[in-house]
């Protein structure tokens, strides 16, 4: 029973696969009706039965693999039941249209054309709902419209979020934080619609409650918390979250989950009162996005949707920062220690006041078209290969408020010509060869200048 349950299940492993070929095929065979209509072909006739025939047969194909897969669960049944049904009488529709085609009755051919085009039209509509309700299972109800304003990958709540706190104090450690991290990377297959392993990360209870493994997080115990478990398993784990390719989460990310687990996986509770560390603190700074007086002071035109589209094609991420002064935040979200072309980011250079380029191969040459980004902020290269040798090409930065350079090769002679940054506030150079013993000294000579060179409670 066992075996036949594993292969059934095999079996159903297949839609995805299959479910391309009838779509493809469908299409066709409608713009080859079309076709037909307006400039009518007796050569035609046989080439559009047998697409019809082809569309029908993977159809069957799709539908069978479909309701196999179903069978796992861990889907919601209302939207799986419109997509089953929707399924199946593609298939069934496909069907009639190839006999209606293959094998014209003489007594039916006068209402056969009429009959043909309600089939097609039938099909037109299914194959949009079909999808659509196949896309809410997969990805889940609100797939459509996550990415709405301009984000690479981010939820809209998470952007929302990120304008409204005004400082750690006001910062609900769980509405604010975790949650827009979770809808970010996790809720897509663990929603009402796609409860993947009977898991839903929707609510704070559910979140606790966990799965059909054991609950999702312990209070105060990151080693018993499954979810935390997964999202922290080497990546080619066969139980590695987010799975199926998905981007994982960042280390910040990760971070502020295991912080909020330690200090008891709090409902309601601000992370000021949680009493950070000051790495953790800098780590809620930049996921809030704290300290942007300066940043909203400025503004430029809006950048073009051309040049937002060839960003995100590029596999950057793009975030509004203030919609109103048309300010972004771009950051590079590519394979790790894949280099991006960089060129792109020139045409956004006036609205573009904070990069983000961590551990993604940036050199010593790179650091002159970052050079000509005049407006930036805020710029983030850590654990990139940068030397001293570039570190001149961005020293024109006069906006730069926060720089970056955490795990780069520079040394103190870095430290010397970013001094002269004349708005610089805070340098981060932990994991570098700079001399640590001097920073204290160094962090007194330019007043305003906070040189973080070591992690520190």
């Amino acid at each position: 029973m066992q075996a036949t349950a594993d292969l059934t299940m095999f079996f159903g492993r297949f839609h995805p696969l299959f479910i391309h070929l009838p779509i493809g095929l469908l299409v066709f065979a409608i713009l080859m009706e079309l076709l037909q209509f307006f400039k009518p072909r007796e050569s035609f006739a046989k080439t559009i039965s047998l697409v019809w025939l082809a569309a029908a047969i993977s159809s069957i194909f799709s539908a069978t693999a479909g309701y196999f897969l179903s069978l796992g669960g861990g889907y919601e049944e209302s939207t799986l039941n419109l997509h089953k049904i929707s399924g199946i009488t593609l298939a069934v529709i496909a069907t009639c249209c190839y006999l209606l085609t293959a094998f014209p009755l003489p007594f039916f051919i006068k209402v056969s054309r009429m009959i043909r085009t309600i089939l097609i039209l039938s099909i037109s509509v299914l194959l949009i709902l079909t999808g659509h309700w196949g896309g809410s299972l997969t990805h889940g109800s609100n797939y459509l419209m996550e990415f709405a304003p301009i984000a690479g990958s981010g939820s809209q709540k998470n952007q929302a979020t990120h304008t409204k706190i005004s400082g750690l104090d006001s910062a609900d450690i769980f509405n604010d934080a975790v949650m827009p991290i979770l809808q970010s990377k996790c809720v897509s297959c663990h929603n009402k619609e796609k409860k993947k392993g009977g898991l839903l990360l929707t609510s704070y209870e559910e979140i606790l409650t966990g799965g059909k493994s054991r609950e999702g997080v312990i209070p105060g115990n990151t080693a018993t918390s499954e979810i935390f478990r997964r999202i922290t398993l080497p990546k080619e784990h066969k139980e590695f979250m987010p799975s199926d390719g998905k981007i994982p989460l960042t280390e910040s990310q990760i971070a502020i989950l295991e912080f909020w687990i330690e200090t008891g996986a709090h409902r309601n509770m601000t992370v000021a009162n949680l009493k950070p560390n000051k790495k953790i603190e800098n780590i809620f700074g930049d996921f809030f996005q704290l300290g942007r007086a300066a940043i909203l002071s400025y503004s430029a035109k809006p950048a073009s949707k051309k040049d937002l589209a060839a960003l995100i094609q590029e596999g950057f991420q793009v975030f509004a920062i203030n919609e109103s002064n048309n300010l972004l935040e771009v950051k590079f979200i590519g394979p790790s220690a894949t280099k991006p072309d960089l060129s792109v980011l020139e045409s956004v250079k006036d609205q573009l006041v904070w990069l983000q380029l961590s551990n993604c191969g940036i050199t010593d040459e790179d650091l002159k078209i970052i050079g000509n980004l005049p407006n930036l902020f805020k710029l983030n290269l850590n654990q990139n290969k940068i030397t001293d040798k570039g570190i001149p090409a961005i020293t024109g930065l006069n906006k730069l408020e926060l720089l970056n350079l955490y795990g780069t090769a520079i040394t103190d002679s870095s430290i010397n010509s970013l001094q002269n940054l004349t708005s610089l506030k805070k340098l981060y150079v932990w994991e570098t060869a700079v001399d640590t013993t001097r920073m204290e000294t160094m962090s007194k000579s330019k007043k305003g200048l906070e040189i973080v060179y070591k992690l520190v409670p």
